[in-house]
């Protein structure tokens, strides 16, 4: 389990720090592939766990990043990278993986955590996440990110929680692609409407 959280925690650092759509898209499916093993390997197989295995990976490894990579595909070249990763981002990142290690260390007197190493990946994951959405100018990066942040947040329920009840984990399946499929759209719409993918842009839009 410590290694599919230590996947998870991989692909958010890929997401931030590459710019290529189609790279970030793999580093998606990584994640995906990580959860169908972190969950069949916290509970003992059975029918509910291997259909919820086949709904992570259809939905996190195949539907999402598939359909971000068809409206990716369409774009010319030049919109299928974002800028360059401000410098700043880098020691702030720095900084958020600190802050995990002292929330950590500040909550393990409590016996909340379950797995250390498996919620230190998790809220970093989602820490990474956050700030990708506020350093990355790339309208699929934000889309990616909000998909990274729900990865991260399965891994940070199964270090406390140890595994989430079946109508938990299956809702969150059909929100997250739900929510997907309206930022995919939208996104394409963007594009199309404004000629542009970047969400500073977008901001000079308003009034």
């Amino acid at each position: 389990m410590a290694v599919a959280g230590f996947l998870v925690f991989a692909g958010a650092v890929g997401l931030l720090w590459s710019r290529n759509m189609v790279y970030g898209l793999l580093f998606l499916a990584m994640e995906g592939m990580a959860l169908t093993i972190m969950v069949g390997s916290t509970e003992r197989l059975s029918l509910v766990v291997v259909a919820i295995m086949a709904a992570t990976l259809a939905i996190k490894v195949a539907l999402i990043p598939g359909s971000m990579f068809r409206v990716i595909s369409r774009w010319p070249t030049e919109f299928r990278q974002d800028q360059p990763l401000p410098f700043w981002a880098y020691p702030v990142a720095a900084g958020l993986l600190l802050a995990v290690g002292h929330v950590i260390e500040l909550l393990t007197p409590t016996g909340i955590i379950l797995h250390r190493t498996l919620f230190f990946y998790g809220l970093a994951s989602v820490h990474l996440g956050l700030l990708m959405i506020v350093s990355r100018r790339h309208v699929m990066s934000q889309v990616g990110a909000l998909v990274g942040i729900e990865n991260g947040l399965v891994v940070l329920a199964a270090s406390v929680a140890g595994a989430l009840p079946t109508f938990m984990e299956f809702g969150m399946l059909v929100d997250l692609l739900v929510a997907a499929a309206i930022l995919v759209w939208m996104s394409h719409r963007i594009h199309r409407q404004f000629k542009t993918i970047d969400v500073v842009a977008l901001r000079r839009l308003r009034g």
